[in-house]
Parts: C-alpha cells; sequence; structure tokens
C-alpha cells in the first residue's frame, strides 16, 4: 500500500532553507512529499525565496500538486477555511480531509485543532527532525545546529535542542 503523501506547507520549507538541511526533506520521507501550487505561489512571492524553493522542488524531484478546482467539495472547504486562515494552510487542510494526505505544518495554532477534529495527521518541523535523527540521516548535533540556525535567521521553533523536544514528547 503506497504511503499517504505529506502537503508542504511553506513554513516548513522556509525552516529547512533557513537551518541549511532541504535537501534532507526527501531523504527523510522518500517518494512523499508533495507541494500544491498554491503553497508555491505563496513561497515564490518573496523574490528571495524563487530560486531554493525552485532549486529544492527539480532537484529533489518533489511532486508538485495543482489545487484541484474541479472538485467542488474541496473548493467549498477551501473557501469556508480561507476566511480564517492563509492560502496556503487552507489549501493542504482542504486536500488532506478529502484525499487521506498528511500536512507538514508548525502554525499548530492554525491546524491542529482542525486536523483533529477530521482526523488528519500533522507533522511538525520538529516532528520532521525527530524522524531524520530516527533515521539515521541526522544526528543530535545536526539537529541542534538546526535549531539554533532557524532560530537565529528569526523563525519560532518550540525548543533549543532535539532532547529538550524529545523529553516534551514522552
Amino acid at each position: 500500500m503506497a504511503k499517504p503523501k505529506i502537503l508542504l506547507d511553506s513554513d516548513v520549507i522556509r525552516h529547512f532553507l533557513k537551518g541549511s538541511r532541504i535537501l534532507d526533506l526527501p531523504k527523510i520521507y522518500p517518494e512523499q512529499l508533495a507541494l500544491l501550487d498554491i503553497v508555491k505561489s505563496e513561497l515564490c512571492r518573496s523574490r528571495q525565496l524563487q530560486i531554493p524553493v525552485n532549486n529544492f522542488l527539480s532537484m529533489c524531484k518533489i511532486e508538485q500538486i495543482s489545487f484541484p478546482t474541479h472538485n467542488m467539495e474541496i473548493m467549498r472547504e477551501y473557501a469556508a477555511l480561507r476566511k480564517r486562515f492563509g492560502d496556503g494552510e487552507s489549501a493542504c487542510m482542504a486536500l488532506a480531509r478529502f484525499e487521506s494526505h498528511f500536512i507538514a505544518s508548525s502554525n499548530l495554532i492554525d491546524i491542529s485543532a482542525y486536523c483533529e477534529q477530521h482526523g488528519i495527521v500533522y507533522l511538525t518541523t520538529m516532528d520532521v527532525l525527530v524522524e531524520g535523527l530516527n533515521k539515521g540521516i541526522m544526528t543530535e548535533g545536526d539537529c541542534d545546529a538546526f535549531i539554533k540556525r532557524v532560530k537565529e535567521k528569526g523563525s519560532k521553533l518550540p525548543v533549543d535542542s532535539i532532547r529538550e523536544y524529545m523529553g516534551k514528547k514522552s
């Protein structure tokens, strides 16, 4: 049975770009990652992200998905979600709900209640790091350096070390 697609939200991609580990994402989740055109457009509004995002997609052969505007059920859900959330989160949540995909997003305030209500699996940047550590793709030192770099570049993560995060999860 094929593994579900993991729809990448813009914040996770930004974190992995800032943490200089973007090429590890497809190693951690081989052949599972996908990027919606709406999320790509959201990312590429920033000129400085256009080249890194396009390089990531082409070099890593990340599946790009066109939002299914022909599916009225998904479109209605997207329109309702857009009243409360951003374009990317709304698109990921609507598609994941009706096509049984997972979501990779660290916008827990926005997505957690909706995902739990509809049985959608979601992964945060920290969950991805733990998976990278568990698969031997990253070391504890790699994870801690990643967290430090991402925070130094102005993004928020809930902890200062992978050990601290894993302690909170248990």
